[in-house]
């Protein structure tokens, strides 16, 4: 019933293409979820008035009081100063370069706000709201257009020294390879990512090898990352190659994680997971393969299950946390 006295906390998963939110309870039970455009195009202001204006729509679409709303969380891609609450580079997101996000939005909207790197809020969702609700150790790597991560050690999320901890697709996997837009070469997101498998595809066609994707290479017709797994599980030579690398890179990242922070689970979420059994298996196997053989201190490599509402989740579930370590 509309001013129904409940505490509950707001998540906003902000992306380039859309913000994400949903209304919370004690329970973890939405409430209330909308997604709307971001058009990031129209700059930090723009997007910013969508950003209240959606907590408002949620508030009143979840039909609790204000005061029940104990915190929001928002979840922003790239590197944060997440003690003072500042965006410093928000990449796909025009004009959000070192925004003190946390204040703004504070005092716009007269509620207690958290920021969060959108993929950390997408783990911690995924870490206590998925079926992974047992482990205490997690890893997650996104795979999308980029490879984003999240770690969590202990029930408990790690930002590092800098807050930016988890950024699994900048660990180098081929020294010297290909280049990156983060100024590092060889890193994990240009092998593995959805495109760095599209777009390697494209150029072992346009070097000569053969494909039954030739087509959509020359043509109009976009390639996409799920055009690639489909020629790889049909046979198609170069689109079997490309895959099979991308899975490997995927697995020696899997072990070097095992080694560094040896968690007992590593989740897989992201567009990519909706290859299944195309993904996980020769991910698994190439990880058994290239592990060591000297202790069984394997992870269990698995989906991630909640998909889109995994970085709104999070994102309210660390707003709560920060409250509770307040002693709010």
């Amino acid at each position: 019933m509309p001013g129904m006295s409940v505490r509950a906390t707001l998540g906003i998963d902000i992306g380039g293409t859309n913000i994400k939110g949903g209304v919370l309870d004690e329970q973890d039970r939405l409430l209330a979820r909308r997604a709307i455009e971001t058009r990031a195009e129209e700059g930090f202001e723009a997007s910013f008035a969508r950003i209240v204006a959606l907590i408002e729509e949620l508030i009143a679409e979840a039909g609790i009081a204000r005061s029940g709303i104990t915190a929001v969380g928002v979840g922003v891609p790239g590197p944060m100063d997440h003690a003072a609450g500042v965006v410093r580079h928000a990449p796909n997101l025009d004009g959000w370069v070192d925004i003190p996000l946390r204040t703004l939005l504070s005092e716009r909207t007269g509620l207690t706000c958290v920021i969060e790197n959108d993929a950390n809020a997408a783990a911690f969702g995924e870490f206590v709201g998925g079926t992974q609700r047992t482990a205490t150790d997690m890893v997650m790597l996104t795979l999308g257009t980029g490879i984003g991560g999240g770690v969590i050690l202990g029930g408990r999320l790690v930002r590092g020294r800098f807050d930016n901890a988890g950024e699994v697709g900048h660990m180098i996997v081929a020294i010297g390879g290909r280049a990156c837009p983060c100024g590092q070469r060889g890193c994990l997101e240009r092998y593995a990512s959805a495109n760095a498998i599209r777009e390697r595809l494209i150029e072992a066609v346009r070097a000569g090898e053969t494909s039954v994707l030739a087509p959509q290479v020359y043509g109009s017709e976009p390639l996409t990352t799920e055009d690639v797994c489909r020629a790889a599980q049909e046979g198609d030579q170069a689109a079997e190659r490309v895959w099979e690398e991308a899975c490997r890179m995927l697995a020696a990242a899997c072990v070097n994680l095992q080694h560094v922070l040896n968690p007992g689970l590593i989740v897989l979420a992201g567009g990519l997971i909706n290859a299944g059994e195309a993904l996980l298996g020769p991910v698994r196997r190439a990880f058994t393969e290239l592990t060591w053989k000297i202790c069984e201190d394997y992870p269990r490599i698995e989906p991630a299950v909640l998909g889109g509402d995994a970085g709104l989740l999070g994102a309210a579930a660390l707003a709560r946390e920060a409250l509770a370590q307040r002693g709010a």
